[in-house]
């Protein structure tokens, strides 16, 4: 009796133990899709950071400007629309996810989290509602709501979202910083940013004073120094690394407005919205990126620099990513390289809101 309950344990012991075998073979062996973008990724990583140290507190003070020590700062521009009646659910808006998304790239995920802690802002517009300023609050960002900059008559703007857009140089007023590297709120990064901070076409420079000043008598003095640098706009066909060579640009002197580096002036912002009142003194079909390209033409006084060619680039495709470019300026839901970097894009959706849903006790965290 004794030796047939001894060969029951027996046999339950080995059976247990293949299954243990059985397990171990099919989770830890099988390789995982290249792209993969589930609620464990997003488990995975929250408690990487925790574990490493970088879980802020749900219920902590929220960041301001007053609390930040911080020299450098990254931002984004985040505007409401005035002709679209509020979203029920305000992650419905795709532009407001990626603020998000850019939030927790830049402060939390270990892969492309600032390793020096610099503090990511969202300028917001007015038409921004509270309850998004809140999450993105939570999220641990640096609110700030932009005052208006009234668009003149002349300025025709077609796209609704873009009727606030030169709210946008309101960036120049924080001049508690030395440097803000600006990312439009399409950008998705891939790994960190904090070295563009160290390319040489950050320094500061002295504006040329030989060069003749355009509309004299109408606008107020330049700046003696300034700090502008920015990357040209793309061909949606290009190499990486682009080159003129390769005819990666349209015009390499045409900087794009969706990535720069910039030195706050109080002096450069009551240039620019001189500028904007005088008609016709630059084409307004980009809005805020011709007058910045008006100003910093690399014929004036101004010229802006060009960084390096890893830090970003427009119209990104997966051999751009693969490359090693530091961040892509594209939508996270309607890439134009779906089938190379859709998966790559929307998966930094759900690991962001993993990540919240965890930190905050697994409740949904989205309101």
């Amino acid at each position: 009796m004794n030796n047939s309950r001894g060969g029951r344990r027996s046999c339950r012991s080995l059976y247990l133990g293949i299954a243990i075998v059985l397990f171990f073979l099919l989770f830890v062996y099988t390789p995982l899709p290249q792209n993969y973008d589930d609620q464990r990724d997003a488990l995975v990583n929250h408690v990487t950071s925790a574990a490493t140290g970088h879980k802020p507190s749900a219920n902590g003070s929220l960041p301001s400007l007053a609390t930040t020590k911080s020299k450098y700062a990254y931002a984004t521009f985040l505007a409401g629309d005035a002709h679209q009646q509020e979203l029920a659910d305000i992650n419905d808006d795709n532009y407001f996810v990626a603020a998000r998304i850019l939030t927790y790239q830049i402060l939390h995920a270990p892969e492309t989290r600032s390793p020096a802690g610099i503090p990511f802002i969202v300028l917001v517009t007015k038409a921004v509602s509270e309850p998004k300023r809140h999450r993105l609050r939570l999220d641990g960002a640096i609110v700030i709501e932009a005052e208006t900059i009234t668009k003149p008559a002349w300025v025709e703007v077609e796209t609704s979202t873009w009727q606030d857009v030169f709210d946008k140089l309101r960036l120049w007023e924080l001049t508690q910083f030395d440097l803000i590297t600006f990312l439009d709120g399409d950008t998705v990064l891939a790994r960190p940013l904090d070295g563009v901070f160290n390319d040489t076409a950050v320094a500061t420079r002295k504006t040329s004073p030989d060069i003749p000043r355009p509309h004299p008598g109408l606008l107020p003095p330049m700046p003696h120094t300034y700090a502008f640098a920015s990357r040209p706009e793309m061909n949606t066909i290009h190499t990486y690394p682009p080159s003129e060579e390769t005819h990666s640009y349209p015009n390499i002197a045409y900087l794009n407005a969706g990535f720069f580096v910039l030195k706050p002036s109080l002096d450069l912002l009551a240039y620019y919205l001189a500028l904007l009142q005088l008609p016709d003194s630059f084409v307004p079909t980009l809005p805020e990126q011709n007058l910045l390209n008006e100003v910093h033409n690399w014929a004036g006084a101004m010229p802006w620099q060009t960084l390096g060619t890893e830090w970003n680039i427009h119209y990104p495709t997966k051999e751009d990513l693969d490359g090693g470019v530091a961040s892509l300026h594209e939508k996270w839901w309607a890439p134009g390289d779906s089938e190379g970097l859709g998966g790559y894009l929307r998966g930094w959706r759900w690991r962001m809101e993993g990540f919240y849903q965890g930190r905050e006790g697994g409740g949904k965290g989205h309101q």
